[in-house]
């Protein structure tokens, strides 16, 4: 395969380490910051509740048609989809809560005065308080139990240390997407989640690469400095992870420019997550596993000082 970067190049990536380390710590405090400040807000209806309503007109719409004959009649936070693919069937979530009667009552005037009579409600479905926090906890135990299933398989696949600093930067990819997204206007739903998992999936295949050229060099080295063998995987691979990266954000970003509803927030977050996890390999997995393995190799010298004094 033809490099788009040769793999002799020799950037010093782990000197700016430290640098990237503060401008990190600021992007995630800033994150948890807007998540807190924006409150309940920043759910939409499958995690905080409301209405969702399925809509059939009588000829075929166009979607940003409907979208922008609802939002004139100010509903307040409506959201519209095109339903299992259809041109007059549509999904219209509304996030409020009281009486069934009184929300579908508003709807259906929306409904006609935006549209006539060639609208209609087929079916009323309410996804309550409750519900909506028990779908919040369970997308909460969804993405801790991946995070866990990463480090597992990395510890087992490599060491330890490159499991840690993977789960570090997975979360640290979660946290400033979901950042990204809140800040840009958009609310938390299922398409988040679903977001967030590939991400998780995403971002470590790009660790594993790097981390197994590491590997190799190690096997064929008596002596070495960790810091200098990650720099060199990191431009070894470097190719490689830029052509895979601009091409999955390209394709991202072409979801997000055509496309509606919950596909577009699902696009938006993984262009988001596809730049923060090609960041998070090179500036916070690889420092902290230099880290761990300058503070393991001390205790090294030491048992093997030891054994050699016992058998001495």
């Amino acid at each position: 395969m033809k490099e788009l970067i040769s793999s002799k190049v020799s950037i010093d990536f782990m000197g700016k380490r430290r640098i990237c380390a503060l401008i990190s710590t600021i992007l995630v405090v800033f994150s948890i910051y807007k998540f807190v400040e924006v409150g309940d807000a920043k759910y939409g209806t499958d995690f905080s509740g409301g209405y969702e309503f399925l809509v059939t007109f009588s000829g075929n719409q166009d979607s940003q048609a409907v979208r922008n004959g609802l939002a004139a009649q100010q509903l307040g936070d409506v959201r519209v989809q095109a339903f299992q693919g259809t041109s007059n069937q549509y999904s219209v979530r509304l996030g409020e809560v009281g009486e069934s009667s009184a929300v579908r009552a508003k709807v259906e005037g929306a409904l006609k005065a935006a549209f006539g009579d060639t609208a209609k409600i087929d079916k009323t479905d309410y996804v309550g308080p409750t519900v909506g926090n028990e779908l919040r906890r369970s997308a909460l135990i969804a993405i801790v139990l991946s995070l866990l299933g990463m480090l597992i398989y990395i510890a087992i696949r490599f060491e330890f240390a490159i499991g840690v600093g993977s789960i570090v930067a997975l979360a640290h990819d979660v946290i400033i997407t979901t950042g990204v997204y809140i800040v840009s206007g958009h609310q938390i739903g299922m398409a988040t989640l679903a977001g967030a998992l590939t991400i998780v999936g995403y971002s470590v295949n790009d660790t594993v690469v790097v981390f197994d050229r590491v590997r190799e060099e190690r096997k064929k080295r008596r002596n070495y400095n960790i810091a200098d063998l990650v720099n060199e995987a990191l431009n070894f691979t470097l190719s490689r992870t830029v052509i895979t990266h601009v091409l999955t954000f390209f394709s991202a970003l072409a979801l997000y420019l055509i496309g509606t509803g919950e596909i577009k927030d699902l696009s938006l977050y993984l262009c988001a997550g596809i730049v923060c996890g090609a960041y998070s390999t090179i500036f916070i997995v690889s420092p902290i596993v230099i880290m761990l393995e300058k503070r393991k190799a001390p205790q090294a010298n030491s048992q093997r000082v030891a054994a050699q004094a016992k058998t001495a």
